[in-house]
């Protein structure tokens, strides 16, 4: 098997055919002078194969698949692939291609795979789903839906221990030192130094990472930023606010909770495809524009999985900012961790309005 790095997406992929220092034209591709990987020459040098191979190893022949499995959910295993991750950049037929010689190569593959339509059985399988998927046999939208509409507080639609074990993974400390900003649409005047704190329980109102009651102060690491986030018009005043830290906080990075590629680490390929999509879904919720017509419901999902950050003894916790990816967002539980240190009132001079058709 000859490929190269241009057959693939996944970054892992990529550095491992890289690092063999090999270059030369793909066959499948086309791509000439190209940093390539020859199976023949190159095995002993990278785990290409190994990676690819834990990943097909996960599917099963139609013929061996549980009599129950769902017809629709049967395909080939070039479009499953495309379909069921992000590792390969090439068309079907350059997938299949790709496939077709792993599999003539391996000693351990079921050439069936090849040939008949696959499926992955645990995806079907409640006590696999139980055990593995955080949402266990449900889906997040199903999670928000219950949450929104039948029960806030108790559900069996999400499995805690395995939340647990996947939000432990993105455990981050934000060191001491660290200046983040807050502003506030303010009057001519501006707000006091001790107006720029999160507001009090009994008046706090709910947000992506607090219930109604419940304090919290939202800061942002980049101060331009703070202003694009409360939604500030062209000649509006704005108090804008710095909160350095007088401690290490910390904090849940939920802006990390999706993993680039499969290969992060030695988990249960099958495990991985089960929670990705739902972790996924739950990053870009925390990160979606809300609008001034959402209804206050839009925040429950978010806001359960704040709480169990804050029930589990974080700080807070980190997410993308809505109108800035290079900038992030920190839902602080307790604001005694930072001192507000300076503020000044400015005036909006105008606004970058974009049209983005739905």
């Amino acid at each position: 098997m000859i490929c190269c790095i241009n057959c693939f997406r996944d970054t892992e992929i990529r550095a491992a055919i890289e690092m063999v220092g090999r270059r030369g034209d793909c066959p499948i591709c086309k791509k000439a002078n190209t940093w390539i990987y020859d199976s023949q020459k190159d095995a002993n040098r990278t785990d290409v194969e190994e990676m690819l191979n834990s990943i097909l190893d996960i599917y099963v022949p139609e013929s061996d698949l549980p009599i129950t499995y769902p017809d629709e959910e049967k395909t080939y295993i070039e479009d499953r692939l495309l379909k069921d991750w992000n590792i390969f950049s090439g068309t079907t037929g350059e997938v299949k291609q790709l496939v077709s010689q792993i599999v003539d190569e391996s000693l351990d593959l079921d050439t069936r795979i090849d040939k008949e339509r696959v499926g992955i059985p645990q995806l079907f399988d409640e006590a696999y789903l139980r055990d593995h998927s955080i949402m266990g046999k449900y889906s997040w939208s199903v999670f928000k839906k219950y949450l929104r509409n039948e029960n806030r507080f108790h559900s069996k639609y999400i499995n805690l221990e395995m939340l647990e074990s996947v939000l432990k993974r993105t455990e981050m400390i934000i060191p001491v030192g660290t200046n983040l900003y807050r502003a506030r649409v303010s009057n001519k005047k501006g707000y006091t130094r001790k107006e720029m704190w999160a507001p009090p329980d009994d008046v706090a109102s709910p947000g992506r990472a607090n219930s109604k009651g419940q304090s919290c102060l939202y800061l942002c690491s980049n101060r331009k930023t703070t202003v694009k986030e409360i939604r500030a018009h062209a000649f509006d005043y704005v108090t804008i606010a710095t909160f350095k830290l007088n401690r290490d906080i910390r904090i849940l990075d939920l802006s990390s909770i999706v993993h680039s590629s499969p290969f992060y680490s030695g988990e249960d390929k099958v495990a991985y495809l089960v929670n990705e999509s739902n972790l996924r879904q739950i990053q870009n919720d925390l990160a979606k524009p809300m609008s001034r017509l959402d209804s206050e419901l839009d925040y429950l999902p978010t806001q359960y999985i704040s709480d169990f950050a804050k029930f589990l003894g974080y700080d807070g916790v980190k997410y993308f900012s809505t109108f800035d990816k290079t900038s992030y967002n920190v839902a602080l539980f307790d604001s005694s961790a930072c001192n507000c240190t300076y503020h000044r009132n400015f005036l909006i001079g105008d606004l970058d309005y974009r049209l983005t058709a739905v």
